[in-house]
């Protein structure tokens, strides 16, 4: 599915939708043929009734029924019952196979994208993907890719079975079964239109939600907690009405199915009745028509209407369906626009970095580079100091030497043999990068350093005490195993910024990628930092960092002066 993933091109939602019910499409066809196997016991059902009623009613010598016509109903019953149940249970099997089929292709789609996810997708908006709109795919791959076409065979098979006693009652009904696919499309288009709106409801109410808990502090301390939660309690309205709008269609739907079946089983009804009256010999295959035939014709015709009936309920199952499909396909489309070369699909083993030149390297979007061209040649145990003015690149050149984003231009060539760093996962385990704005896990702190790998409490407490922090995660409750969230819980910046340090230091990069980390510490914190840095730049790695403090200046041997485009030499 990896691979489908990353090569299947989808025409449009429906074609997407089409594609993935192919896996399930062996509990389809079972599921269909069950369904075929219910109207079958229905009509014998049916045919047994009838005849029933006409000798115990209406022949001149009344029977009651024997024990194998008995059998028979009982046998019809219980056939049925099962075939429902077992139909029931291989849709379900079905569903859930295909979700987690669409799943693992979002989920692909996300690894291969990276961090190009964003900004086009949010954070919540990817968690509603793939677990509420995928779920609410439920009851179409269960219920309405079998129902479709069941709500055409088992009308056909009720057709022929009233054809065998009548040929007036089929024209009726082939004739009024239109009426009830046609409004349940002209409903539906509308269910889809505000299927689609709920959905972007809920997009904006969980992005609202993620941005406003992240930046909860800034909120308190600005006071607008009041203001954020009358916006929120906006947008969750907005979503409740939207909601309500998709029900109202919902309930709107089926009184309109049950209107036109009704009056079309009416009409039936009314035929049959005429023609018991003598109004008219118009319909039978011969003169007179039993009332064994008429009960038959009957029973038979609400049945002809239910697989049409179960199919306009399933109808906004379609709607959600749609929705969710195409916001699948703008997944899919982002992952296409991605090339092969951008993607390192058949990525190089990289060595272990020993030395490390950039020639003519800048960084920036395909369509226009931020700075000049960068050429320089770093080896073990340099300090690099990434000067400039604001707006001049440092930042995106950092992300592209982190392998965030590919080259716009130049060569990257490691122990003087280039090679493509994008999203190489031997780069980046060689590699240390701490942005402004650290990234930490909602976990403990000793979840937060590890990163899955293990190391000895006393290690833990050498890397926070070269990041000075120490004092701090001792004091804490359960030190270690203190629970932070993903933006430091109530640690101050300062603090999560020395936890993400913390743990460059434990794992020992090679080459360490710093981004303003002085930024907000005091004077005498940032020069405990900056003899610790010097210790890791001596016992073997390169440092390249950024930093607007003039004490800082004197730390470092080698200096990239970026600028930006446009600017005039001085």
């Amino acid at each position: 599915m990896g691979k489908e993933s990353k090569k299947t091109q989808f025409k449009d939602a429906a074609d997407l939708l089409r594609q993935f019910s192919l896996h399930g499409k062996r509990e389809n066809r079972l599921s269909i043929l069950l369904g075929l196997l219910q109207i079958a016991m229905t009509i014998l059902f049916a045919f047994v009734v009838a005849d029933i009623l006409d000798n115990a009613l209406f022949q001149p010598e009344k029977t009651l029924p024997t024990a194998q016509v008995w059998l028979i109903l009982t046998l019809s019953l219980l056939t049925k019952a099962v075939a429902t149940y077992m139909q029931n249970n291989i849709a379900n099997q079905a569903s859930i196979k295909i979700r987690s089929q669409l799943r693992q292709f979002a989920l692909n789609h996300c690894f291969t994208l990276n961090i190009r996810l964003f900004p086009r997708f949010k954070t919540a908006e990817l968690s509603n993907l793939l677990s509420t709109e995928i779920n609410s795919l439920r009851l179409y791959f269960a219920d309405y890719s079998a129902q479709k076409y069941l709500a055409v065979l088992m009308p056909i098979a009720v057709i022929i079975a009233a054809a065998t006693v009548n040929w007036l009652v089929p024209i009726i009904l082939a004739l009024t079964a239109p009426l009830v696919p046609l409004f349940m499309i002209l409903v539906g288009k509308k269910a889809g239109q505000a299927s689609h709106d709920n959905l972007q409801q809920l997009n904006r109410l969980g992005n609202l939600m993620s941005d406003r808990l992240k930046n909860l502090q800034a909120l308190q301390l600005a006071g607008t907690t009041e203001q954020e939660a009358d916006k929120l309690f906006q947008k969750s309205e907005s979503f409740r009405e939207t909601t309500m709008k998709v029900l109202r269609l919902a309930f709107l739907s089926n009184t309109i199915l049950e209107f036109f079946s009704a009056i079309s089983v009416a009409l039936v009804a009314v035929y049959l009745g005429l023609f018991f009256l003598d109004k008219y010999q118009l319909g039978s295959w011969s003169d007179d028509l039993s009332l064994s035939q008429g009960v038959f014709l009957l029973m038979l015709a609400p049945e002809f209407y239910l697989p049409l009936r179960r199919l306009g309920t399933l109808y906004h199952a379609k709607a959600d369906a749609t929705s969710v499909a195409e916001h699948l396909l703008t997944l899919n489309k982002l992952a296409s626009q991605v090339s092969s070369n951008e993607l390192n699909l058949e990525q190089q083993p990289l060595p272990k970095i020993d030395s490390l030149q950039l020639d003519t390297v800048q960084a920036g979007a395909k369509e226009r580079p931020l700075h000049t061209p960068i050429s320089i040649t770093l080896e073990m145990k340099d300090r690099v100091l990434l000067n400039g003015p604001s707006g001049s690149g440092k930042t995106t050149l950092l992300d592209t030497l982190a392998g965030l984003y590919p080259l716009h231009q130049g060569k990257i060539k490691l122990n003087e043999v280039e090679h493509n760093i994008y999203q190489h996962p031997d780069w980046q385990q060689q590699i240390g990068y701490m942005t402004q704005t650290p990234e930490l896990l909602f976990a403990s702190i000793r979840e937060n350093l590890c990163l899955g790998r293990d190391f000895s409490d006393e290690t833990l407490f050498q890397a926070l005490k070269d990041a000075q922090i120490e004092e701090l995660i001792s004091s804490l409750p359960g030190g270690l195993d203190y629970i932070i969230s993903d933006q430091g819980g109530y640690l101050s910046g300062g603090q999560a910024q020395r936890i993400a340090l913390a743990r460059v230091f434990l794992h020992k990069p090679r080459l360490l990628l710093l981004d303003e980390p002085t930024a907000n510490l005091d004077e005498a914190t940032a020069q405990a930092f900056m003899l610790q840095l010097a210790v890791y730049v001596e016992q073997g790695g390169i440092l390249i960092m950024t930093s607007h403090r003039p004490t800082d200046q004197h730390f470092f041997n080698k200096v990239i002066t970026m600028q930006a485009l446009g600017e005039s030499h001085e």
